[in-house]
C-alpha cells in the first residue's frame, strides 16, 4: 500500500493484545510505526522485534495517556525521526473488572475516564496540527461493540468508548476539509487482551459457551479481525468512508 510507504503511523496502545496485532498488520502493509506501552517494555520489545521482521522501522516509548505533555512528547519524538504522520490508532484503555454500576465509585469512574476519554483526546491534540500540516491522514479509534448494547457489567468500558466515538466523529465533521478521515472499529468479544482473560477465565467455562452460543457466528473473533478492519480504515481503500463506527463482533449487535 504505497499511502504506508513514507512516514509513520501511530498506535497508542501498541502493546496490547489487540493493538500489537495493529502494529504488525501495518508494518506488513508497509507502513514504520510508533507506538506507546504502559509499563511492560518486554512485550513492547516484542512488537519492535515483530515490526523490524516485516522490514520497517520501529519506535517505541512509555507513555501515560492521561498526561498531556507526555503524549506530546511522544508524537514530537516520531515526527523528528519519521517526519510525515499518515495514520493514527487509538487502541488504548486501563484494564477494567466487571462491575456493576451500583458497586463503582467515583474515583474509579474517574479514573477509567481520565485514562481512556482524556487518554485519546490527548492523542487527537498532539497528532491532529501534525496530520493537518502533512497534508491529511486518517484516524481509528477501537472502541466496543457495547456502545450500542451494553452488556450487563461493563458500563465503565462501554460509555467512556461511546464518548471516544463521538470525538472521533467530531475529527470527521471538521477536519474532513483538511483531508483527513476518522472512524472507529467496534471489537465484539475477541479472544485477546482483555476479552481473552475474561474468556480463558477458569470457572466460568458453561457461562462462555452460553455467550458464545449467543452470538449469530457462533463464534469468538480474534485480533486479527480488528486489525485487518482497521488497516482497511486507514487505507485509501476506504477513501470515502469517514465518521462511521464498523462492528466486527460476530453479529452481537444484532
Amino acid at each position: 500500500m504505497t499511502e504506508f510507504k513514507r512516514g509513520v503511523a501511530i498506535v497508542a496502545g501498541g502493546s496490547g493484545g489487540i493493538g500489537s496485532q495493529i502494529c504488525r498488520v501495518l508494518a506488513k502493509a508497509g507502513a514504520n510505526v510508533a507506538f506507546t506501552y504502559r509499563s511492560r517494555s518486554d512485550v513492547a520489545d516484542a512488537v519492535t522485534a515483530s515490526i523490524e521482521a516485516e522490514g520497517q522501522k520501529a519506535f517505541a516509548m512509555q507513555v501515560d495517556h492521561a498526561d498531556e505533555n507526555a503524549m506530546k512528547q511522544f508524537v514530537d519524538a516520531a515526527v523528528e525521526q519519521f517526519g510525515r504522520i499518515h495514520s493514527v490508532v487509538y487502541a488504548a484503555g486501563p484494564h477494567l473488572a466487571l462491575r456493576l454500576l451500583s458497586e463503582t465509585t467515583p474515583a474509579e469512574w474517574r479514573n477509567v475516564v481520565d485514562a481512556d476519554v482524556n487518554g485519546a483526546f490527548n492523542l487527537v491534540w498532539a497528532t491532529l496540527p501534525q496530520l493537518k500540516a502533512g497534508g491529511g491522514g486518517a484516524y481509528v479509534a477501537v472502541i466496543t461493540a457495547a456502545v450500542e448494547k451494553v452488556p450487563m457489567r461493563d458500563i465503565c468500558s462501554a460509555a467512556p468508548k461511546a464518548a471516544i466515538e463521538m470525538l472521533f466523529r467530531g475529527i470527521a465533521l471538521e477536519e474532513g476539509r483538511h483531508s483527513i478521515r476518522s472512524n472507529c472499529v467496534a471489537p465484539g468479544f475477541i479472544n485477546a487482551g482483555m476479552g481473552a482473560e475474561l474468556i480463558t477465565k477458569p470457572g466460568i467455562e458453561d457461562w462462555v459457551e452460553r455467550l458464545r452460543k449467543t452470538l449469530p457466528m457462533k463464534s469468538f473473533g480474534d485480533a486479527s479481525d480488528i486489525a485487518e478492519a482497521v488497516l482497511f480504515l486507514l487505507s485509501t481503500r476506504s477513501k470515502y468512508i469517514s465518521g462511521q463506527s464498523l462492528a466486527v463482533d460476530g453479529g452481537l449487535q444484532l
